[in-house]
């Protein structure tokens, strides 16, 4: 068929519009700006401090799964990308700063994957158990199954008061054990500690300075000494959830962690939930002149909450910190029916 005479005739086509300036900038940041400055609100709140606040500190203790999303969410654009061979310079840009975010909290993760070196022989040896019994609702049996299993010298159990105290210690009843609040308390409330026959004479006193003060905290804290732990101190703490009306006091807490941490203190350990990760840049500063014992032995990026999902997906915020010389040579995270809360077995040198 013969072409029609139009098409003979017809000219070049007409150059397509020039988009307008205010169009561009538009392009630019839609397609650059925002997915690079996302990313790096949902992976990078702590550089600049977000990380004090909902729902940036949430974002944090996720860091680990997220970079993982992110990594994924990168190479499958760039899958997309390469299949329709078209790609303009600012999606481009958009992709390349994204990867940059994501290769950056990568780079903060990563490494506590890896365990340092071991510790030297020798010292005392000095096995931690500590594990959030939810409210006092841990399956009091199962985790006294693990007690008896592990023999573990020391136990810290936040969310456990007298009523907590008490049964578990009707099944374990070769070990000492002791509360930090009165009995009338509700369990969230307390922190229960039981020391093992192997232990020695360790004794235990509350932390709980007055409301108001600068070293208050919502939930009282304990010190252990003596016994086994020598004259290192043992702190058993319950650091104040991320949640609304509370987060505010969440970064105070931390810093309180430096009357262990400080190396001017002498040999330590820290021993709890602390309700953050070392992600956090509030952790990081209030665990100045700490180890983390799970970070030293590669295991810092299994999750401890929330129970109920993989352990990959969750976020370690139950700890065993130390300094000024005891350092951990095993960690393991325990599944234990009843609690939000894995447990975290930890076997130290002093």
């Amino acid at each position: 068929m013969p072409p029609r005479v139009p098409d003979l005739v017809a000219g070049p086509p007409a150059p397509r519009p020039r988009p307008s300036p205010r169009r561009r900038v538009t392009r630019v940041v839609l397609g650059a700006v925002v997915p690079v400055a996302l990313a790096a609100l949902v992976l990078l709140p702590d550089l600049v401090g977000l990380d004090h606040h909902l729902p940036f500190a949430v974002f944090t203790a996720l860091r680990p799964a997220l970079t993982v999303v992110g990594a994924v969410g990168v190479l499958a654009v760039l899958a997309v990308l390469l299949v329709r061979r078209r790609a303009g310079a600012v999606g481009l840009a958009g992709l390349a700063g994204t990867a940059l975010v994501v290769a950056v909290a990568a780079a903060a993760v990563v490494p506590r994957a890896v365990p340092a070196d071991p510790p030297p022989p020798g010292g005392t040896p000095l096995t931690v158990l500590e594990m959030n019994v939810f409210e006092g609702h841990a399956d009091v049996g199962a985790l006294a199954a693990v007690i008896r299993r592990e023999r573990p010298d020391v136990v810290v159990l936040p969310e456990a008061g007298e009523r907590f105290r008490a049964r578990i210690a009707a099944l374990v009843p070769d070990y000492r054990s002791w509360t930090n609040v009165p009995s009338r308390s509700a369990d969230v409330r307390g922190i229960t500690v039981l020391a093992a026959p192997r232990a020695g004479d360790v004794t235990a006193r509350v932390i709980s300075d007055a409301p108001g003060t600068p070293s208050d905290t919502r939930y009282p804290w304990a010190e252990l000494t003596g016994g086994i732990l020598g004259p290192a101190r043992l702190g058993a703490v319950h650091v104040v959830s991320v949640v609304p009306g509370w987060i505010g006091y969440w970064p105070g807490e931390l810093d309180l962690l430096q009357r262990w941490c400080a190396r001017s203190g002498g040999p330590a350990l820290v021993v709890g939930d602390l309700n953050a990760t070392p992600d956090h840049s509030a952790f990081r500063a209030g665990t100045q002149g700490c180890a983390d014992a799970a970070t030293e032995r590669g295991e810092s990026l299994t999750g401890t909450w929330y129970s109920g999902v993989p352990r990959a997906l969750g976020a370690q915020i139950d700890h065993v910190l130390t300094t000024g010389g005891p350092r951990a040579r095993d960690v393991s995270v325990l599944d234990v029916p009843g609690s939000d809360h894995r447990a975290l077995l930890v076997h130290l040198r002093l």
